[in-house]
């Protein structure tokens, strides 16, 4: 599913510190986004009320923004937490229970 224009959305997790990953993407499970340095994850409840409403999660990278739905959004989540898991497999709960969540929110297909 990799795809040049999904660019933004694969710099923001890869700039997702690994102290810090855990605490990251329970953050984004709740809806609220992130933004790290000159990346930014935004999801439409971050918008103030005079900003242009979107379906799905907005990813930007300085002047390169992509709006991902949120299966697809799911899809790169889930591809950083499996690499993450590889490192840190004693952290494989709380990362189940982060995908379990994001998933159940958004009523994703499998």
């Amino acid at each position: 599913m990799l795809r040049d224009e999904h660019f933004p959305v694969v710099a923001f997790f890869n700039a997702i510190t690994d102290d810090s990953f855990v605490n990251i993407v329970q953050h984004l499970s709740t809806g609220v986004g992130y933004g790290i340095n000159d990346v930014d994850c935004t999801f439409p409840n971050d918008l103030e009320p005079d900003e242009e409403p979107f379906h799905g999660v907005l990813f930007a990278l300085h002047d390169d923004e992509v709006i991902v739905d949120y299966q697809t959004f799911y899809y790169y989540l889930e591809q950083a937490c499996n690499t993450y898991i590889t490192e840190y497999p004693q952290d494989k709960k709380t990362i189940s229970e982060v995908l379990r969540k994001v998933f159940e929110k958004y009523r994703l297909a499998n």
